[in-house]
């Protein structure tokens, strides 16, 4: 099995612009972030199945749609990646026989798997043989899978593909909590859905998931320096540069993503000296304007009390922190600082909105 993979366009996301190159076979679809034949050992990839009731209709009672936006912010963040999009639906058994198990779970009160079972269904076919014949012609050995279903994890160890895991995030809802419950306890998946309400700390990393509002990149103007800023992300990354057209290009970008994407790809020739010097000051500066003139953000990080604010990722070791503590996790410290600032100061930040 060989693809040409010669032919191809471009992909314009609210993260970023991807490429989606032409499989010759309309049940798969391909893109990746940069030049496919670039891409190296260890990169980020997913292998997804097609769910046509969230990723076209909006269906909110599964995680699908969910976890292919994920691994698309993960693979702009990172600004490399690629994404196999194989029409599987139904765990393998197509469409039909999936909206009859969805049918016994809404008549009948069954989980998933016993809906399965009921239709004497295994629970899941899929077979991944496209994905690894397109790592092994772009000569990848190894990647880090973003997936939390050890089956497709064993699938490519067996077909000689070495794999570590990067878990997604699910975003948890009335409609799909027990379907996600159910993938942990009876499909073997490792969602991480273990509640924050107890814990002394909070993690946080997307901004569509649950405290997602402390992360940069959630949409929350501030006014800083005469202008509006459409995220922190947007003034932080402009901070990198003096040139005000610059700044101005940057505070123009349409999502913040965007805005880091152009950072970066000015950053080698235009970003000022003292830059790793300033940018916890700069950094400061935004969080404390975007939690003074945001009242429901400011109620909501001082409701936070003493809970340990953690940027859950391992993709920035100096800004987050992967779990394990061996990131410096100095976004976490900056948005505890500016709490701290709110008790001490109420009046003063309650005035600066």
């Amino acid at each position: 099995m060989n693809f040409e993979l010669k032919n191809w366009c471009t992909l314009p996301t609210s993260v970023g612009d991807f490429r989606m190159y032409d499989m010759e076979n309309e049940n798969i679809s391909l893109i990746c972030m940069g030049d496919i034949n670039e891409l190296s050992n260890n990169t980020l990839f997913r292998v997804h199945s097609s769910c046509r009731a969230s990723e076209v209709f909006g269906a909110l009672d599964c995680d699908c749609a969910d976890q292919l936006k994920e691994a698309m912010k993960m693979i702009a963040s990172e600004g490399s990646g690629l994404i196999i999009y194989q029409h599987q639906e139904g765990r393998g058994h197509g469409l039909s026989l999936k909206i009859q198990a969805v049918s016994l779970m809404e008549e009948g009160g069954l989980d998933t798997a016993e809906a399965f079972d009921a239709l004497n269904l295994s629970q899941d076919v899929r077979s991944y043989v496209e994905s690894i014949a397109v790592l092994k012609q772009l000569d990848i050995n190894s990647v880090r899978l973003v997936s939390n279903n050890p089956r497709k994890k064993a699938f490519l160890k067996k077909h000689g593909i070495e794999v570590s895991s990067v878990n997604t995030h699910p975003n948890i809802r009335p409609e799909n909590s027990e379907y996600l419950k159910t993938k942990n306890t009876k499909l073997g998946h490792n969602l991480p859905l273990e509640s924050e309400a107890s814990s002394d700390t909070i993690h946080f990393y997307h901004a569509d998931q649950p405290w997602g509002e402390f992360t940069n990149v959630s949409e929350h103007a501030i006014f800083l320096r005469n202008k509006i800023w459409p995220s922190v992300e947007h003034f932080y990354q402009a901070q990198k540069f003096s040139q005000l057209e610059l700044q101005e290009e940057i505070r123009s970008c349409e999502t913040p993503i965007l805005a880091k994407q152009y950072a970066y790809n000015i950053n080698a020739k235009h970003c000022r000296s003292d830059w790793m010097t300033i940018r916890e000051a700069i950094m400061l500066e935004g969080l404390t304007a975007k939690f003074s003139q945001h009242p429901n953000l400011r109620t909501k990080l001082m409701n936070t009390a003493n809970r340990h604010l953690v940027e859950l990722t391992n993709q920035d070791n100096y800004w987050g922190d992967p779990g394990d503590g061996t990131g410096q996790n100095r976004l976490g410290y900056l948005l505890m600082q500016v709490r701290k600032e709110l008790f001490e100061s109420p009046r003063k930040h309650t005035e600066a909105a």
